[in-house]
């Protein structure tokens, strides 16, 4: 598959509306993560993917009209955000279950175990397994067939910097081998290094998307910027005042040598020049973009 896209999605239950016309396209090596506050329509456009809600829109594969089959879902595995196995079971037991249900070879599973860390628990029963460990499973699970779309449900939950870096590396591994996934999730700072595309939701609508970067450029958020300074009392007042004549800037607070202030994009390069205006008074400079959930909640405040 090249790209899946779901075309003018309209969900109701009774009199609310939970996507209201929605078009999303995922493509070959990317990763697409839907941002949003509960209830904004992300878990059901993943039921809709999913074939678990229906819906009177389009499902298009490279281009072409099709439905959620036995056939589609066979090149889907997804990680729900609650993952529950019976506890009875080791997570060798569970994933050979998911291996014979999706045709694949025992191999996989060795595999797979080796991928997300659990080796050495294999043999343990889940009810020993904690939380993080439990997740690392259910992404096993989810990719055990190796699809061609992986469908995460807010994959970080409980996962210590160990667990992360498997979710991470798993990540880079489905785009560099031209593989699709759907990411739902609140932690947009551990997103924004490790998705291509970002879609914005609110009360059932697709308020807006793009790069992390055209977000922010979408947000004109100021950035701020910290210079430090030379220990020169004339040298900082000088350059200071330099800082006060250009246009764009605000904010201008000196403690400690060293100034900061906040600048809109279009003068930021303007502000940088400034470290030579005065001789001797800039020793560092360092910017300091918004926090992407700074800009999510200026986006969504913008569609209200």
């Amino acid at each position: 598959m090249e790209s899946i896209e779901l075309r003018d999605v309209n969900v109701r239950f009774g009199r609310v509306v939970a996507l209201d016309g929605v078009r999303i396209t995922v493509r070959t090596g990317q990763a697409l993560t839907l941002l949003g506050p509960n209830g904004a329509g992300k878990s059901t456009l993943i039921k809709v993917l999913l074939g678990l809600v229906r819906s009177n829109g389009q499902l298009l594969v490279d281009g072409k009209a099709t439905h959620v089959d036995n056939a589609f879902k066979a090149r889907v595995g997804y990680l729900p955000e609650a993952v529950a196995f019976p506890e009875n079971l080791s997570g060798k037991q569970l994933l050979r279950f998911f291996a014979r249900a999706r045709g694949m070879p025992n191999s996989r599973v060795e595999e797979v175990l080796e991928r997300v860390g659990l080796s050495a628990a294999a043999r343990r029963s889940i009810r020993g397994y904690s939380r993080g460990m439990r997740q690392r499973l259910g992404l096993g699970a989810a990719m055990i067939s190796q699809p061609a779309l992986l469908v995460l449900d807010e994959p970080t939950g409980g996962l210590d910097q160990e667990g992360l870096g498997v979710l991470w590396s798993v990540l880079a591994e489905w785009r560099a081998q031209g593989r699709m996934v759907v990411i739902s999730t609140h932690d947009l700072s551990l997103m924004e290094h490790r998705v291509d595309h970002m879609c914005l939701f609110k009360a059932g609508r697709l308020i807006t998307e793009g790069s992390p970067a055209s977000l922010r450029q979408q947000a004109a958020i100021p950035v701020r910027v910290d210079f430090d300074l030379a220990p020169d009392l004339g040298a900082q007042h000088a350059f200071a005042a330099k800082v006060g004549a250009t246009n764009g800037c605000s904010g201008l607070q000196i403690q400690a040598n060293m100034a900061s202030l906040q600048v809109s994009a279009e003068q930021l390069l303007a502000v940088i020049d400034l470290t030579g205006a005065v001789p001797g008074a800039v020793t560092g400079v360092r910017v300091v973009e918004p926090g992407l959930d700074v800009v999510y909640d200026e986006l969504l405040k913008r569609a209200s």
